[in-house]
């Protein structure tokens, strides 16, 4: 079912969705205000305190990209990728959504990835065994090491020569992927 509201925004909110619609990153104002309030809900920012945001159980930092690079600029690439796979495996262990999933079924990866989308960390699509991978926010060894612990397979990186895409293509499974 759906309903409808009526709302009113001040001159400042409807100036940008009015540039929003003229630029074509939204097709109309009411998409945006659904797709905001969707996202509202979906972060779970209802619950938010000042200064501390949560999702669900979870604590969430803001923090510029740079500076989250300047730490993994300190770590060797092995570190990065190891770091990854620890971050996988906490992540099955935590998340109770992912604990009656089988993420290693190629089926489920979606699922996956689109919680990484909606964290912000890239923007993410699969065809066959290949993931692409644009706008990309966390090092290649990172995300790779992270990707292979949570479905269990080995990921190899195809070059590509465009900027800001990274295509990671599911080899064969892994047994031990902590190691």
């Amino acid at each position: 079912m759906v309903k409808s509201l009526e709302v009113e925004i001040d001159d400042d909110l409807y100036n940008y969705l009015e540039f929003l619609e003229r630029m074509r990153f939204i097709r109309n104002k009411e998409e945006a205000v659904t797709k905001a309030l969707t996202l509202f809900k979906r972060l779970s920012m209802h619950d938010w305190l000042p200064d501390i945001y949560r999702i669900g159980e979870h604590r969430m930092i803001i923090m510029d990209r740079g500076m989250l690079l300047d730490i993994f600029e300190l770590l060797t690439e092995y570190e990065t990728h190891r770091a990854g796979q620890l971050t996988a495996l906490k992540r099955k262990v935590l998340k109770p959504e992912f604990r009656d999933i089988d993420v290693t079924k190629k089926s489920n990866w979606m699922i996956v990835l689109k919680e990484l989308e909606n964290l912000g960390w890239g923007v993410f699509s699969m065809i066959g065994n290949e993931i692409k991978v644009e706008y990309n926010a966390v090092p290649k060894a990172y995300l790779r090491g992270y990707l292979e612990t949570m479905f269990k397979v080995e990921m190899e990186e195809h070059l590509t020569k465009v900027e800001g895409l990274t295509v990671f293509i599911a080899g064969k499974q892994k047994l031990d992927t902590w190691r």
